[in-house]
């Protein structure tokens, strides 16, 4: 499928819908501009690129792969996540709403809220508990 997309959103790691990504297209879709999501670990820049911003979120550190990948493909790229850095927010980025755009997964339909909110588990791989202390 070829896209003119404006703003170009990619998932690099986990398997369900990423609340920092929906909040993005929000963002950007209220500002009319056109917002693809691409769900990958291998990003590549394709012929038809030429967007205004991109972002990517991680969320595991074996991720960093991905993200050196997506930063050398697009080096405008802002990418954030528990697996690259846990103090960037989306409000220091100037994106300050809350509303969540599930349209970017079209094939998901439920809402997931607050299932995201943590873990009891302290897995030695998980940044969780690292980020609820700062």
């Amino acid at each position: 499928m070829i896209t003119d997309a404006s703003i170009i959103l990619f998932q690099l790691d986990g398997k369900i819908p990423n609340i920092a990504l929906m909040r993005i297209a929000a963002h950007y879709k209220l500002k009319g501009e056109s917002v693809e999501l691409r769900w990958t670990s291998n990003p590549k820049r394709l012929l038809w690129d030429n967007p205004k911003k991109v972002y990517g979120s991680a969320i595991f550190q074996k991720t960093l792969p991905a993200v050196q990948k997506l930063k050398q493909e697009f080096p405008i790229a802002v990418v954030g996540g528990t697996g690259v850095d846990t103090k960037l927010n989306l409000e220091g980025l100037g994106i300050m709403t809350k509303t969540q755009d599930y349209s970017i997964y079209h094939r998901y339909r439920q809402s997931i809220g607050f299932t995201q909110r943590g873990c009891r588990l302290r897995c030695p791989f998980c940044v969780v508990p690292k980020k609820r202390e700062t």
